[in-house]
Parts: structure tokens; C-alpha cells; sequence
């Protein structure tokens, strides 16, 4: 299988998002899942939460508004999440994505980190597309080509 560790904050969102969104637009820039859902159908990846927001959201049963806001914006794009990273007491995110890829070592052929974090990647950098909040409005056409490149390279 194929991978999408998907951060949301300034992927999904951004700085100029939350500057102009209007009254009764959500959390997440839903002009960013088209983007995501190029990459999902060009590739065939899952998509696991990396992101913090993930301890609101559960396979089942999304009781938390922020869980079910991710269902239902991700739904209306033909989107789902497969799964979510674990959360470790030390270490950092990609620590997270390295034990999540250790528990699942015979299922994954490719993946691929969207996040806009700058650095302590280490051994899984090469994997890395890295968006900007700051700049843009997170997920853009470029990050989507280096995304489906990584995932479609032979392992």
C-alpha cells in the first residue's frame, strides 16, 4: 500500500485561510481537497493522520466535533482517512510516522509526510513535502507533483 502522512495545519489550512474565511467556513480550506484527492487518485494512497488534530478523531464513532468536521469535509470530497499515527510520550512526529511504518513494515510500498514542519525529519527527509502557511495557502500544485512523484517511485 501507499502512504499519505498527512499533517492538516498549514496543509489544509493556512494564515491567509484563516485571514479571509467567512463567517460559518470551517477549520479546513476546502479549496485545499481537491489537491489532496489528485494526489489519492493518481497514486491510490491511504491517508493517516499525522497531524495533532488526530486525537479528536477515531475509525468509528466520531463523537468530537473536530473528528466529525474531518469525516464529513473528507467525505464530501470522496475522501477517508485510513488510520492515525500513534502518540508517543518522547520523540517527535517523525518518530510517530516511523513507529506507525514499523507496525505495518510488509504493507508499505511507498509513503509519502505532508506537514509544514521545517526540520528533525532525519531518516525519512527524502519522503518529506514540506507546505508553508506563511506563504500560499498551504497545499498547492507543486506539493501535489513532488506528493504523487514520491508515492509512484519504485521502492
Amino acid at each position: 500500500m501507499k502512504v499519505i502522512f498527512l499533517d492538516i495545519d498549514g496543509v489544509l489550512n493556512s494564515f491567509k485561510y484563516d485571514l479571509h474565511r467567512g463567517e460559518g467556513e470551517g477549520n479546513i480550506d476546502i479549496t485545499r481537497m481537491p489537491l489532496l484527492k489528485r494526489i489519492v487518485d493518481k497514486t491510490g494512497a491511504l491517508i493517516v493522520l499525522s497531524s495533532s488534530w488526530r486525537k479528536y478523531w477515531e475509525k468509528e464513532d466520531n463523537f468530537d466535533p473536530i473528528g466529525a468536521e474531518l469525516d464529513a469535509v473528507f467525505g464530501r470530497f470522496g475522501l477517508e482517512i485510513y488510520d492515525k499515527t500513534p502518540f508517543l510520550q518522547i520523540g517527535s512526529r517523525a518518530h510517530e510516522i516511523m513507529s506507525w511504518l514499523e507496525q505495518h513494515e510488509n504493507e508499505v510500498d511507498a509513503f509519502v509526510v505532508i506537514d509544514d514542519a521545517f526540520g528533525g525529519w532525519g531518516a525519512i527527509t527524502s519522503n518529506v513535502v514540506r507546505t508553508d502557511a506563511r506563504i500560499g495557502f498551504g497545499l498547492m500544485g507543486t506539493h501535489v507533483d513532488k506528493a504523487i512523484e514520491i508515492l509512484n517511485r519504485a521502492r
